[in-house]
């Protein structure tokens, strides 16, 4: 991907860093339920409960083992036990991750592990919000292939989101691809958060790469979800780009919640196309209208704001006085909220029950193991409607390969 290894060069990282950039605030796109935090913190607290006062004497044995000049076998419930165990102190968290590298060497010699520690480790210490942690392992020669797995990339990308480390989603996405982990070099759960982290950072590199995966992707026939598209069209209105944003959003079928309608009207005010706008703005307010004609969700007081100005622009008596009309019946109707579009495209994703599916992201070929089980499946947008990916038919089967995080324990 030519575009992203150019973004991710030395030199206009550096400029980028120093850029002084108006991020918007900072806020999480995938939930607990959906990492599967919530269920490891549960294991966690059985496993702190069911060690009690061993816990001293049980790090202590580990520390013996690691120490010992005669290097001995780190088990596989050992390694569970710490994981589960570790608070955010030095010593423990130092044990833990002596005791990943040496079960990782170990394994890789003999070969008969079938437990997959990446994403759980990975839980660990986003639990401990030790994000630069996170990061440092991906760069260990002694850990390399340990993080091998599409959730542990997503855990630590994620984190880095919710932390505001924009620029370390998109060098993961980079080493992402580099390692061909999936079926696809576009995952779709990191599609989202490249995305998201490109319309933080808000700046021409980022929209240039926003709009290059989205091309590409299309070209590689993957789908790609539509919080992914609401944050590249976002963006694009952010960058005076309306036309790429409209263009994206006509593309899409049946996408008309309360994000799709206010990033409409935002890039249809940008052009000018009032008409156009007064028309969504009508079947919002007009109950008479057909069901299948009408348009739900509620319209942003900025994007009032950014369509007043295109009609001041006009000039126009007739226009003023229709819009005035629109929006003295939005708001008697409620159809006003004081939420931006930088509030709705990063509302958090919710998770829904979804039936377990395989997930192949295994660099030796496995298909599942004990921490591998899915109960959640996204949604890309949380105001009620069924989400669609880019490009996909209206008649085509609906089919996701990825539907949560969660692990059993």
């Amino acid at each position: 991907m030519n575009t992203l290894r150019r973004f991710t060069g030395n030199s206009v990282l550096t400029r980028l860093f120093q850029e002084k950039r108006n991020v918007t605030s900072v806020r999480f796109l995938y939930n607990e339920q959906f990492l599967g935090i919530d269920r490891f913190a549960e294991a966690r607290q059985r496993t702190i409960s069911r060690l009690g006062s061993m816990k001293e004497n049980f790090y202590n044995r580990m520390k013996s083992q690691l120490n010992s000049s005669v290097p001995s076998m780190i088990f596989t419930e050992d390694l569970k036990t710490v994981i589960h165990t570790c608070e955010d102190n030095p010593d423990e968290i130092e044990t833990c991750v002596r005791m990943m590298k040496r079960f990782h060497k170990q394994n890789k010699e003999l070969r008969f592990g079938t437990f997959v520690f990446g994403p759980v480790a990975m839980r660990l210490f986003y639990y401990l919000k030790k994000q630069d942690m996170m990061l440092e392992f991906y760069k260990d020669p002694e850990l390399d292939g340990f993080f091998d797995q599409l959730k542990s990339y997503y855990l630590s990308m994620d984190l880095c989101f919710k932390t505001g480390m924009y620029e370390e989603i998109i060098k993961a996405f980079e080493r992402l691809q580099s390692k061909k982990l999936g079926e696809t070099q576009f995952p779709r759960e990191a599609v989202v958060l490249t995305a998201g982290a490109c319309f933080k950072l808000n700046t021409p590199e980022t929209y240039r790469l926003a709009t290059d995966i989205v091309t590409q992707t299309r070209e590689a026939r993957v789908t790609i979800l539509r919080k992914a598209l609401a944050f590249v069209v976002a963006l694009a209105l952010k960058q005076n780009k309306p036309d790429v944003g409209l263009e994206i959003l006509s593309s899409i079928d049946r996408f008309n919640n309360t994000t799709a309608n206010n990033l409409k009207l935002t890039a249809l005010a940008q052009l000018n196309r009032l008409e156009d706008a007064f028309d969504i703005l009508r079947r919002i307010t007009d109950q008479d209208s057909p069901v299948q004609s009408r348009i739900r969700g509620q319209i942003c007081q900025a994007t009032l704001d950014t369509i007043q100005q295109a009609v001041d622009k006009a000039d126009d008596k007739e226009m003023s006085h229709i819009f005035e009309q629109l929006c003295r019946s939005l708001k008697e109707s409620n159809s006003v909220t004081s939420q931006t579009i930088d509030d709705l495209v990063c509302l958090p994703i919710e998770p829904r029950a979804f039936p377990r599916d395989v997930d192949s992201f295994s660099s030796r070929g496995r298909d599942r193991f004990p921490d591998q089980s899915f109960r959640n499946r996204e949604r890309s947008f949380s105001e009620g409607d069924r989400d669609r990916a880019f490009g996909e038919n209206e008649f085509q089967p609906r089919r996701r390969r990825f539907a949560g995080l969660s692990e059993d324990y």
